[in-house]
């Protein structure tokens, strides 16, 4: 069965970034990519979207720019678009259900990033079905590390030549959208009305309708190859409870040709340590943590029979639950948690927040009983 892999899409350069990974992501896995944007103004009266309106009409091409741009790095990659009306979280939430995977854009660290864009990822991070990818914009590299320009400066008697750009900021009026055959509506019909288009013109009415679609004409002619998948996936463990986060990073890595990381966090000293009367069990860090990878290599191990082809590491790390799995994510390409549910209700806990916050690597969360 053909995975079907959703990104939210809302203009901002994190959001960009994310339906570029996400891109990525099907490519590999060769899956079906879904681009959603959602607007509180788009009404049950405008099932069809923006019309002659300037603004909604730029916005809803700026939805199939991004998509184009999607499919020329992936020729072959099907893509479709859909707009859907609410709540911005509820409507993926909603939409979650029908995925394998959804890609969504995050913030850097930082409590002013929490408090905006980031809250709607955070929300929908700890309350979708399926697992959930938070991938964080690029920084721009720093002016030191810019690759120098050869040759001659440009000057006002020989200027640099003018880029063109592929991706019109709008859809020519007389270029219509080619209707992709839509997901299923979510369950809750009040919180999104949704329509689905392909993103490039051209395939036939009844290859339209059966949703598969093809580059666009001006991309066709250099085909791109998938980019490698992460070598490096570290996924933090807490013993069987862990067990979903960690089956989902050995696949990954499975198709990926990586390898996987398991990491625990642990204490020397736990926050109960002041009570009267306890006495740490062992004070040789080293041997409490030579017998934490083992009781862990065996509750992992019926996880790694699934994928013995994959290289499994465990490791026990000082510095708490947070603070040794992010120092595991140093290199990583990938980082993998199970999202528990919380005693507060729909929200995350402290090890995921604290890791979403500062992983330098995309963190997806995979729901757990």
């Amino acid at each position: 069965m053909t995975q079907q892999i959703l990104t939210g899409y809302d203009g901002s350069p994190r959001s960009r970034t994310a339906v570029h990974w996400a891109g990525a992501e099907a490519a590999r896995h060769g899956a079906e990519l879904t681009v959603l944007r959602v607007w509180p103004w788009l009404g049950p009266s405008e099932p069809d979207g923006p019309t002659t309106d300037p603004v909604r009409r730029a916005e809803h091409g700026d939805l199939e720019a991004v998509a184009r741009e999607v499919l020329a790095a992936h020729p072959d990659l099907t893509v479709a678009t859909q707009a859907a009306a609410g709540d911005t979280a509820d409507a993926l939430v909603d939409a979650s259900a029908e995925y394998d995977l959804l890609v969504l854009g995050s913030d850097g660290p930082g409590a002013l990033a929490d408090l905006l864009g980031g809250s709607v990822a955070l929300s929908v991070a700890a309350r979708a079905s399926c697992p959930v990818a938070l991938v964080r914009e690029q920084p721009d590299a720093p002016e030191d590390e810019l690759p120098l320009i050869q040759g001659e400066l440009p000057t006002p008697e020989n200027p640099l030549p003018t880029a063109t750009n592929p991706f019109p900021a709008t859809v020519p009026e007389d270029e219509p959208f080619a209707t992709a055959a839509p997901r299923p509506a979510p369950t809750n019909p009040s919180a999104t009305t949704a329509v689905a288009t392909a993103v490039a013109p051209g395939p036939s009415p009844a290859a339209a309708l059966e949703g598969e679609l093809s580059a666009p004409a001006p991309h066709s002619a250099t085909a791109v190859a998938p980019s490698p998948g992460p070598a490096e996936i570290v996924v933090g463990v807490a013993g069987e409870s862990s067990l979903p986060a960690v089956e989902f990073a050995l696949a990954e890595a499975a198709r990926s040709g990586g390898r996987v990381r398991a990491v625990h966090g642990w204490e020397l000293m736990p926050f109960w340590s002041a009570t009267p009367g306890w006495l740490p069990p062992d004070t040789d860090a080293d041997d409490q943590a030579s017998r934490i990878e083992a009781d862990l290599t065996r509750t992992l191990a019926p996880a790694h029979a699934a994928h013995p082809e994959v290289e499994l590491l465990v490791e026990a790390r000082l510095g708490g639950a947070a603070g040794g799995l992010l120092s595991a994510t140093e290199h990583a390409d990938l980082v993998v948690l199970g999202r528990h549910p919380h005693l507060l209700g729909h929200s995350l806990g402290p090890v995921a927040h604290a890791t979403i916050r500062n992983s330098p690597a995309p963190v997806i969360l995979v729901p757990q009983p």
